[in-house]
């Protein structure tokens, strides 16, 4: 295989090879060094396909690789090192793999070039077909990816005409690995070692092409193509943005992100960013393409107002916090947006540092969406009165769903069993595990609700412990001291407003379930 291009140094100082060449074969002979590249990006790679594959303006600035000329100065001494020779005109040929670096110096006679030179240097790299076979096989690539690692993963993988046929240009930095005779004091012997660290040099170039210059932010680059209606028509700007592109675009001419004033701060340098965002969010769930906008408007008008009255909010400036605010604004689920609002707030989530929409949204709905499990340890009293509990124990849980719609909760019904046989200790140990709430009523000190207590306490269960009014029957030592509270015997609804009050405090303090009374505000 040759690789040919224009020799030169770049800044006057790294020596470089610049040309074009496929951008699948530049994929297939070259890896990535994960000790100071970043891992790849799964999102990032499938936008770059979507690029490869379909984009109309397609452009892409060079790759840079780097690539190591080998020599084994202990099989045959040089007058002057491998890049010496390569850069005077002289043939080389690496003793290690056989790589033949030719250089063909092009003189235009009297015409000088903007670099005031009247020659250029083209360079061929021939590489053994068979030892580059090997190298590959061994994963042991000749050519290390310093920049564009993300672009050649993805053409890997494509097999269509537009991306086997793409020539894409590239810069190859030159590095040398030769090997020289050390004398070696511990073994007072001469051995071979390695000379240079090329592996050093990539990675101050890594660092160097991406630190010392300033990428352009996402809000600068859809600037140019939202924003210029002349350049790029709706049908190019979905052809390039998607759908979500069309409806930033819509919005933006609709609005003028100067008239809010409790979101202006957050909004200012990076509102098309937002736009595309949660409109990409909302299409892709579903939203009707054609009020999706007004939507997203009115929603914006009201979470305006709810951080320019809410101290808390009005000087938060997360940008992901907002969007997910918007995003469960526009979904219409009220209960669940107030849900959401009383999370952050109650739980300082306004403190958080930056984070993405996504991870909002992925927390807040796990949250929203674990099951509560109650479960009731009581004395056996007979079937008749076990059932009065039960009907009194669900008025609680039905209760708490009535006014607290988000809230998923349940019970464990008090020794009923139906179905197949169980172990029925097991079973009961298995329902504790798995609750989120304990309930044991220490009437009459029965032992195995004492039992079910301390296991319940023993792996943290949040606890409410309960007892009859009147009872003469002296609570054991273990549990004496616990907070507990009285219920009448012959009046369940003084139990029933216990119950509901403590596993409201547990929902609110223990899991984060924030449930203030529901009101009309946003």
């Amino acid at each position: 295989m040759i690789i040919r291009g224009l020799l030169d140094r770049s800044l006057s100082s790294t020596i470089c090879i610049r040309g074009f060449a496929p951008i699948k074969e530049l994929a297939r002979i070259s890896k990535a060094n994960y000790k100071y590249q970043r891992k790849l990006l799964n999102l990032q790679e499938e936008v770059i396909s979507n690029f490869l594959e379909t984009e109309k303006y397609l452009f892409f600035p060079e790759v840079i690789l780097s690539y190591k000329v080998k020599h084994d100065y202990t099989k045959k001494d040089l007058a002057l090192t491998p890049l010496q020779l390569i850069e005077n005109g002289t043939p080389f040929k690496s003793n290690i793999d056989n790589t033949k670096i030719r250089v063909k110096k092009n003189d235009y006679k009297t015409v000088f070039d903007v670099c005031q030179r009247k020659e250029i240097s083209i360079v061929e790299i021939e590489l053994d077909d068979t030892v580059l076979a090997q190298a590959i096989a061994n994963k042991n690539h000749p050519f290390d990816r310093i920049d564009g690692n993300h672009r050649l993963s993805a053409a890997e993988n494509l097999t269509s005409d537009r991306v086997v046929n793409m020539n894409v240009p590239f810069c190859i930095i030159l590095a040398e690995e030769t090997y020289r005779l050390q004398f070696n004091p511990a073994t007072q012997m001469n051995e071979k070692v390695r000379q240079e660290n090329p592996e050093k040099f990539e990675m101050v170039v890594f660092h160097n092409i991406n630190t010392k210059t300033i990428a352009l932010t996402s809000e600068q680059n859809l600037k140019v193509i939202i924003d210029d209606n002349k350049n790029f028509t709706d049908i190019e700007l979905k052809e390039i943005l998607g759908e979500s592109g069309l409806k930033t675009r819509e919005l933006i001419t609709k609005v003028n992100p100067e008239i809010y004033t409790g979101i202006k701060h957050i909004l200012f340098e990076q509102y098309r960013t937002y736009y595309l965002e949660i409109f990409s969010r909302l299409l892709k769930e579903g939203f009707s393409e054609n009020d999706v906008v007004n939507k997203v408007f009115e929603s914006l008008k009201e979470i305006d107002v709810l951080y320019t009255n809410t101290k808390e909010l009005k000087t938060n400036s997360s940008f992901g916090l907002l969007t997910a605010f918007l995003y469960y604004h526009v979904t219409g689920n009220k209960s669940k947006f107030k849900f959401f609002k009383e999370w952050v707030l109650n739980n300082h989530i306004f403190q958080v540092p930056e984070a993405t929409a996504s991870s909002f949204i992925t927390i807040f709905d796990k949250i929203a969406e674990q099951h509560v499990m109650v479960f009731v340890a009581m004395p056996y009293y007979g079937i008749d009165q076990v059932e009065t509990y039960n009907q009194a124990y669900e008025r609680v849980i039905a209760k708490i769903k009535a006014n607290h719609t988000q809230v998923k909760i349940g019970l464990y019904p008090i020794m009923q069993h139906t179905g197949r046989t169980k172990d029925i200790i097991q079973n009961m140990l298995n329902e504790i595990k798995s609750c989120r709430v304990f309930i044991s009523d220490i009437t009459t000190a029965n032992p195995n609700v004492a039992y079910e207590l301390g296991f319940a306490r023993s792996i943290n269960k949040p606890t409410i412990i309960v007892k009859q009014e009147g009872d003469v029957v002296k609570v054991p030592f273990d549990y004496d001291h616990d907070v507990y509270k009285e219920y009448k015997k012959d009046a369940i609804h003084t139990l029933e407003d216990i119950i509901y009050d403590d596993i409201i405090a547990i929902l609110k303090k223990e899991f984060g379930l924030i449930v203030e009374t529901e009101t009309a505000n946003v």
